[in-house]
Formats: structure tokens, C-alpha cells, sequence
């Protein structure tokens, strides 16, 4: 079964846009699902029209004071997913459209027994510019991490498989069995971070992380955060916090990938 967990705050128009696409893409799985959406505090409707949806259970939670991270353990602890193999979250933003009605499919495809999260290739919206296409990290921006060919125009390789230390949250199949294996999402994140800590410690277990290059997912970026940008405000700790927790700990692997096209790829 396939578990949707998306975060809002004022974005009914957001979710009526993802609607279609996702409803589309999780049937054409053949798999059961259910989308579960947590409303941060809305004064736009959300609630109400969410509510008529079929196979969607939306929280009410009356503010906007939870974080992305508490916001996922939330709907992931709502949620009746088996710790079977078999039983997924997909973390969806709210401002993502569909491209196609297989990228799902394609996803599940290369969510082999070792893998255990799967990120997509993301476009901005109405472009062929790249927003997501994999984690790398560099000593160029002291050894953090940043998005490979971030706002480069896709191309062939970008429309490849490959294997990264880290992907992006904003869309992400993830086995629910290792979600639960460590605990979760880091509460100390503040709405930066959070995705890729995750990664790190679900390879800590001898997992495989994978970007799906052959879907086609369009994603407009932070769409709340620009009404609220509330995460400048914890940039400072939320570096501190990651550097803490992994600075020395992972590969710095960005010259591999930008030197070699091909490196990681998943033949």
C-alpha cells in the first residue's frame, strides 16, 4: 500500500492542481493507497473541500508552528503501514504537478529489496529546467550538501537512474519498514535538512538510495515558505545542527559526479 503524506498551509489551490496527477499516477500502480494531508492553520478552505475527497483524510491542526519534520512523523504515525516490505511513503509537496501518469510506476520499478528511497527527477514548473536531480555534496559550499545540476536544462542524463547518498523530500518513495527503522524524520530541522539527514541515516543501515530519472515531475519550490519564510530563520542551526551530526561522515562525491556523466548509473 502506498501512503501519501503532503504538508499545507493556504495551498488549496496547490492541492487541487497535485490532485489529478497523483490521483492518476497512484491508480495506474495497481496498488491501495490513501493520501494523507496535515493542514497547517489554512484560512482558505482547505479543509473543508479536502475533506469531500475520496481516499484522503486531512488533520486540522489550527496553527502553522510545526515544522516539516513533525509534520511528517505526524501523518507517518496517522497512518496503518505495515512495516512489510511492500508498504510505502511517498512524501509529496503540495506544489508538485504530474507530468505523465507513470512516474509512480517507474519508481516502484527500480525500488529493488536493497533500495529503500526513491527521488524523482523534479522540473520547474512549465520548464525543462532541472530543480532536482539527486543530492551531491562539495567542499564547495563547506562540505554541504546541494542539488546536482540544480537549474541546468535536462537532457538524457538527467532522464537517467542513479544512485546517490541523498534526494530530495518534496517527492520520495520510501519503504515504511525503514522509516520506522530510525525513527523517523530529525524534530531539530527546521524546514532544511531534514530529507537529506534521513538519507544519510537510512544508508547507515546498508540501504541503497536511488533518483528516478525517468519520471517527469514538475515542482514550483517551497511554495508555502514564500508566504512564510520561516525557515531563514533557522538556517543558522539547522547547519549547525547537520554539520554536528555528519560533517566527516559522508562522501564528498561532487567532482565524481560533475567529472563523469555516467558515474552511479544504474545500467
Amino acid at each position: 500500500m502506498i501512503h501519501v503524506l503532503t504538508l499545507t498551509w493556504n495551498g488549496l489551490d496547490k492541492l487541487k492542481e497535485l490532485r489529478p496527477g497523483l490521483m492518476k499516477n497512484l491508480e495506474k500502480t495497481g496498488m491501495p493507497f490513501m493520501w494523507y494531508v496535515k493542514d497547517n492553520g489554512s484560512k482558505d478552505g482547505t479543509v473543508e473541500e479536502v475533506k469531500t475527497w475520496e481516499n484522503t483524510v486531512v488533520y486540522d491542526i489550527g496553527h502553522n508552528r510545526d515544522n516539516f519534520a513533525q509534520g511528517i512523523n505526524f501523518l507517518a504515525s496517522q497512518t496503518k503501514c505495515s512495516k512489510q516490505d511492500g508498504d510505502y511513503y511517498l512524501f509529496m509537496n503540495n506544489d508538485i504537478v504530474f507530468g505523465d501518469d507513470d512516474s509512480l510506476s517507474k519508481m516502484l520499478m527500480v525500488m529493488v529489496p536493497e533500495v529503500s528511497m526513491v527521488g524523482c527527477r523534479l522540473l520547474y514548473k512549465g520548464t525543462d529546467k532541472l530543480q532536482h536531480a539527486g543530492v551531491i555534496f562539495s567542499e564547495r559550499y563547506g562540505n554541504m550538501p546541494y542539488h546536482y545540476r540544480h537549474q541546468e536544462t535536462s537532457d538524457a542524463q538527467a532522464e537517467k537512474n542513479r544512485h546517490f547518498q541523498a534526494v530530495t523530500a518534496a517527492v520520495t518513495l520510501a519503504r515504511c519498514s525503514d522509516f520506522d527503522a530510525v525513527n523517523g524524520m530529525d524534530e531539530q530541522f527546521h524546514w532544511a535538512f531534514e530529507d537529506i539527514d534521513l538519507c544519510l541515516r537510512i544508508g547507515k543501515l546498508g540501504r541503497k538510495i536511488v533518483y528516478c530519472g525517468e519520471t517527469k515531475i514538475f515542482h514550483e519550490e517551497s511554495a508555502s515558505l514564500k508566504k512564510n519564510p520561516v525557515n531563514k530563520l533557522f538556517m543558522g542551526s539547522n547547519v549547525a545542527h547537520f554539520k554536528s551530526k555528519w560533517l566527516n561522515k559522508y562522501h564528498l562525491d561532487h567532482t565524481k559526479y560533475l567529472q563523469n556523466p555516467s558515474y552511479n548509473e544504474i545500467k
